[in-house]
């Protein structure tokens, strides 16, 4: 049985998106080995579920008064609330449930800084990483590629990437890719491409992942990312995979809309792409944190909620946080 922590106030739609994805979950009856806890205001959480006909016996409510608004500075909101004895924003207290044994993992569709934020400083980082990756899976025409970082950190060193693609081949694995290859994303596929952080990072990932035993491929471009054919882990820092996650979310966007267009029927074209951002795609992974932490678009749908909750309770059955704690152990 698989606990996980779901924060009611994170999201455009919260909390009522974040309610109707607890109301499938716990009705459907596809999800026998799980359990929910709620996080957020308890009157709020009972009148959202009681409004869709839950029974309030089959899940824990977890009373948090406050979520972290978009416009908020995310890590002087969390910091501040992790010092007090009782934290009142739901990040906060559902990272905490995961510390105290509570719940085995947390999920949040809120502010992507605060949830970052939160699994930091309330779980703290894995031995051996020094800063914390999101990593997100990309639907890909071969195979899915994990695509890390994404946005936990705006920079990264040789030794930040070299950990990010150990521990996103571990995740990789987790998520049914066997034998992931790893790529560094630069602006070509030669040797030598890209600034100095990317030629020196090529030259020492090539010497530790084959050392660790994992393949490296070496650099590859943009394209790759959503071919899956070359590599099925592609590390980069954290301001230049958020672009490009945009990027990819955009044109994903715009080209089923012109095929709509283009066919007289939008509906083909637009199911691609929900697909595409639900079960494994659906939200982000914090990869160097001692505890499964999952973050979602803060414009998600309950499907995407509910995708979430199921990439977390996926983590906690494969030992995610246990196999990348392994992995790095590894580094010399």
């Amino acid at each position: 049985m698989t606990t996980v922590a779901l924060d009611l106030l994170g999201g455009d739609g919260a909390p009522g998106v974040v309610a109707d994805a607890a109301a499938t979950l716990l009705s459907v009856g596809e999800h026998p080995d799980l359990r929910l806890v709620l996080v957020g205001p308890v009157d709020v959480a009972r009148s959202q579920l009681v409004a869709r006909g839950v029974d309030l016996g089959s899940i824990t409510l977890l009373p948090a008064p406050a979520g972290v608004s978009m416009d908020a500075h995310p890590l002087e909101v969390v910091r501040a609330d992790a010092q007090r004895d009782e934290a009142e924003t739901t990040v906060v207290v559902a990272a905490r449930a995961v510390r105290d044994g509570l719940a085995d993992a947390w999920v949040s569709v809120g502010h992507t800084g605060a949830s970052v934020a939160a699994a930091v400083l309330t779980l703290g980082r894995i031995n051996g990483m020094q800063r914390p990756a999101l990593a997100v899976v990309v639907p890909a025409l071969a195979r899915p590629v994990v695509l890390l970082d994404v946005g936990a950190t705006t920079g990264a060193s040789v030794a930040a990437l070299v950990q990010f693609a150990i521990a996103g081949a571990a995740f990789a694995r987790a998520v049914g890719v066997e034998s992931p290859a790893v790529g560094l994303l630069t602006i070509g596929s030669e040797s030598g491409k890209g600034d100095e952080l990317r030629v020196e990072a090529d030259a020492q990932l090539e010497i530790e992942l084959g050392a660790a035993g994992l393949t490296y491929v070496g650099p590859v471009e943009g394209f790759d990312i959503t071919r899956g054919s070359i590599a099925q882990v592609i590390v980069t820092d954290g301001f230049t995979g958020n672009v490009v996650l945009k990027s990819i979310e955009g044109a994903a966007a715009w080209s089923a809309h012109r095929i709509g267009q283009a066919y007289g029927d939008p509906g083909p074209a637009r199911g691609v792409v929900r697909r595409a951002a639900s079960g494994s795609f659906a939200g982000g992974l914090v990869l160097g944190v001692e505890g499964v932490t999952v973050v979602g678009h803060g414009a998600g749908t309950a499907a995407q909620v509910i995708g979430c909750v199921e990439l977390a309770q996926r983590a906690v059955e494969q030992d995610l946080v246990g196999n990348v704690r392994a992995a790095l152990a590894l580094q010399p």
